[in-house]
């Protein structure tokens, strides 16, 4: 068998060394293939989950997956950078572009939400989806003789999340008057502050505020948790004290008012 020249032969290996220096350089250009993995999230509980991706360079994706769905991984080709994941169950109409704002006046609706930052620097990358319960029901008991005549306003600095998952100040607001057996629901965003207070107005013309959120502070309640606990507010007027009580939990927080 003849050998080739070497100048030939040289050439030759050149030019795949070459080759393989472009084939290289063009998988650095390519996409990261993002699989996204719903099946950690329960569909008794979360119907339908909606998702944005955004990345420095200016990349967003939106997406929806209904909860049949949320065994198949939803995959998704993004720039190689670090891309936020954040994804939001239960906004419902109060739902936009820039999050969820609450407006002045209502509560908070119940969401459950998913926030990351995920590397996307290979070939591919798997984020699984964990909803974190981004609410607090809060259950406030009115006790006493005249608490049909009381009405109850409580005022905060949340107004609902940006549409990077974290909360967003603003003016917060909610009304309402206890029900027939006294009692009143309101569901919170998740706080930055203590600032949260608890006015009433018991039909004297003279309304009362509470630093209602000094008292869940006190109480060793974390609105930093993954998932907020819900809280339950005892107001007893004629012994002039308010009790607040965390579920689940052993302890008990009262706190002596000055009318």
């Amino acid at each position: 068998m003849k050998m080739l020249p070497f100048r030939l032969l040289l050439l030759t290996v050149s030019l795949l060394i070459c080759a393989g220096c472009s084939v290289k350089e063009d998988r650095i250009e390519c996409p990261c293939r993002l699989l996204l993995d719903f099946s950690e999230v329960d569909p008794s509980v979360i119907k339908s989950a909606d998702y944005h991706l955004s990345a420095s360079d200016g990349f967003i994706f939106t997406g929806s997956l209904e909860s049949v769905y949320f065994k198949d991984q939803v995959v998704i080709d993004v720039p190689r950078e670090t891309i936020k994941v954040v994804s939001w169950c239960g906004a419902g109409i109060y739902a936009s572009e820039s999050g969820l704002t609450i407006p002045y006046g209502d509560d908070c609706p119940p969401v459950y939400m998913h926030v990351s930052d995920v590397e996307a620097s290979g070939e591919s990358v798997s984020e699984v989806v964990v909803m974190r319960k981004n609410h607090c029901n809060m259950r406030i008991n009115v006790i006493g003789e005249d608490r049909e005549l009381v009405n109850l306003i409580l005022h905060g600095n949340v107004n609902g999340y940006g549409s990077d998952g974290h909360p967003s100040k603003g003016r917060f607001a909610y009304k309402s008057a206890p029900d027939a057996n006294g009692e009143i629901s309101v569901v919170l965003p998740r706080q930055v502050d203590n600032t949260l207070a608890l006015e009433v107005d018991d039909g004297t013309g003279l309304s009362k505020s509470f630093a209602i959120g000094e008292y869940i502070s006190s109480s060793g309640y974390d609105w930093t948790a993954p998932d907020l606990h819900d809280i339950i507010i005892d107001i007893d007027f004629a012994i002039t004290h308010v009790s607040l009580t965390i579920n689940g939990w052993d302890k008990e927080y009262k706190y002596e008012i000055v009318i």
